[in-house]
């Protein structure tokens, strides 16, 4: 696995990590169901990542950057580390 897709599997796994601590014992006040959705695609990521199984650039979707950015708040820590994933993920 090269340093890219290294990285960007660090970072959906932690960010998936941190997503599924949120459905176990909510906090922070999110729709559960867009944290469900969230981490359903962070768990997509993660399969691709380690199946070598990459969609085109052009086809991986910004859609958790507009979830984020649409719904949660503006200095959550957790949307943050959700928007580096995806960020890591398009950029491999």
């Amino acid at each position: 696995m090269d340093d890219r897709r290294s990285r960007a599997r660090a970072l959906v796994a932690t960010a998936l990590d941190a997503v599924e601590s949120e459905l176990a014992a909510p906090r922070l006040g999110l729709r559960r169901e867009d944290v469900a959705t969230v981490r359903d695609v962070l768990r997509g990521y993660l399969a691709a990542l380690d199946a070598g199984a990459l969609p085109p650039r052009r086809d991986r979707g910004e859609g958790l950057g507009k979830l984020v950015a649409d719904g949660w708040p503006y200095d959550l820590p957790l949307a943050t580390l959700v928007l580096q994933a995806e960020r890591a993920w398009r950029n491999v």
